[in-house]
Parts: structure tokens; sequence; C-alpha cells
């Protein structure tokens, strides 16, 4: 089911001609479902992210990647020696250059978190971003190479940038503006990509102009590696085949409510990720069973 089918009312509350959802507890809806007779690799899922010192964010990324359905994950960190990843996750080198191998197996990448900023790196994603034509998030650091780059219109509508107000304004040069809706449809536009801009209500804008407000978290995603474990969510979900839009909607919706179980202070972005398959299936997703909230 493609959110275009969805019922929609325009918001009347925003100045931008958006569209806003009724139900966002139905959001899940749109992630599709691994068939009973799935492979892997028809959900692969390939993080590159990382750097010396920063090899948590990757982790944090590939987790989240794997609770959210991906079939297989594999992650590189440019230029590390070795990376203490989940026992589960495939480790590949890879140099700064960012020049991939079998990338045609994947279905998904999730590209930058904690990936650094040196010149290699960036002209690395940028080159990367230019060849690909595959579903990607670009987060963190990757984002900071997207100044004036627009994406292929062709590979648009799943490319998912997901910039918080600092990352925003390294990409387009200027502040979010008070009208936030605005400022990510014209990140979106311009960009050519669906934007989810990061803050206590979560902006998600398409190049067509669609648009959702979500706001279901609170203070506590607020932490250091919150958006590395967003970014693997959103990643499982293109690998799932859904599109950018989708993705994005869900994964900000599905990212706040990991906190329903969490005591209300002290979390750390190691803790979001345990959660992640029962809260899925709470919400019928790779499931038979009808289950309400």
């Amino acid at each position: 089911m493609a959110v275009d089918s969805y019922s929609y009312t325009e918001n009347s509350g925003s100045s931008c001609c958006g569209f806003v959802m009724l139900d966002q507890s139905e959001l899940l809806q749109f992630i599709p479902s691994r068939p009973l007779d799935a492979h892997k690799w028809q959900s692969a899922c390939w993080v590159i992210a990382g750097s010396p010192g920063m090899e948590g964010a990757a982790i944090l990324a590939a987790r989240a990647a794997q609770r959210s359905g991906a079939g297989y994950v594999r992650l590189s960190v440019p230029n590390a020696e070795s990376v203490e990843a989940p026992l589960e996750v495939v480790v590949t080198k890879i140099e700064k250059n960012l020049e991939l191998e079998d990338i045609d197996r994947f279905a998904s990448l999730v590209v930058g978190p904690g990936i650094g900023t040196d010149s290699a790196i960036m002209e690395g994603v940028r080159g990367l971003l230019q060849k690909i034509r595959k579903p990607v998030v670009v987060d963190g650091d990757g984002l900071k190479a997207l100044r004036n780059f627009s994406f292929k219109e062709e590979v648009s509508v799943s490319t998912v940038l997901t910039p918080h107000d600092g990352e925003f304004e390294s990409i387009t040069g200027i502040k979010v503006t008070k009208d936030r809706e605005r400022s990510a449809v014209q990140l979106s536009k311009e960009a050519r990509a669906v934007v989810l801009l990061k803050g206590p209500t979560t902006v998600v804008a398409s190049p067509q102009g669609q648009i959702e407000k979500i706001k279901a978290g609170d203070q506590r995603l607020a932490t250091a590696g919150s958006g590395d474990v967003l970014s693997g969510i959103i990643g499982a979900f293109l690998a799932r085949g859904a599109t950018g839009f989708n993705a994005a909607c869900a994964g900000a919706f599905i990212h706040g409510k990991l906190l329903s179980k969490l005591p209300m202070t002290g979390v750390v972005a190691g803790d979001l990720d345990e959660p992640l398959p029962r809260l899925l299936e709470r919400f019928g997703l790779d499931s038979q069973r009808e289950i309400n909230e």
C-alpha cells in the first residue's frame, strides 16, 4: 500500500501546502512485512559509518537495522583496522574513497553516522551518492558532504536525509526558520530527496510536497547516538521495500515509541534497539495477527 492511497486532510495549521496523516499509529502499515519465504539478501542493508574513535555510531546503526528486520547487515568503517561489531553483522573493510563491490546485492544503504569530515571522506560520500541507484539514508557527518548537492531524480523517492538543525545549516548555509515545515520542504525540493528534520516535533517532507509532523518521543531521545539508531531503523525499512517518505515517517514514529518501556532517566542510545522487535510486532509488522496498541 502506498502513502498516496491513504486518507489525508490539508494541514491548515501550516503555511506550507502539504498534508498530514490522520492516524500515525497506522504508519507501520506502509512498511512491507517480510514474506514467509524471504531470503536474507532480499532485505540486505549496508551500513557505511564510523571512524577511528567513533565506531559506536556505526554499531548503533547496524544493530538498529538488524532489529528492524534487515535480513543481512554489512558494516564498513572507513580505514578502520578492526571493529567489534555484533556477532551477526558482517564487517568488510573499506577505504575512504568508499568504492563498493557487489553493491547490487543490497537493498539499501546507510551512509554517514560518525564517518568523519576530512576531505577524502567528504569526496568519497559525494562520489558514492552520485553513482548509486539504491535507497539510501544519509545521516550525521555524511550530511556535511551535501552542500549544493542534488540527487538524481530517479532515486529521489528512496533517498532520505536526516538532519538536525545544525546539519540543516551545514547543507543549506541558512538556519532553520520558525516555519520548520517550509524549511524541510525547501531542502527536500532542492536536494530532490526526502528530508526528516529532527526536533521535538520531527518534520518529514518529500520532493512531491508531502509533509508529516511526528511527535512520538521526548527529552530522552536527546542523547548521543540516538540519531544513529534512527538511521538504522529507516535503512531497514527501505531494505524491506518502503518508499523514502514512508520509511522516514514510520521510522520517526517507532523511534519515539521505543521509549515506552524505558525509564524516565539515564536512557542511552544503546538501550533503544532491544525493544524494537517486540514493538514492531505490536504494530503488526511481520505478523499475521492484528495487534492493537
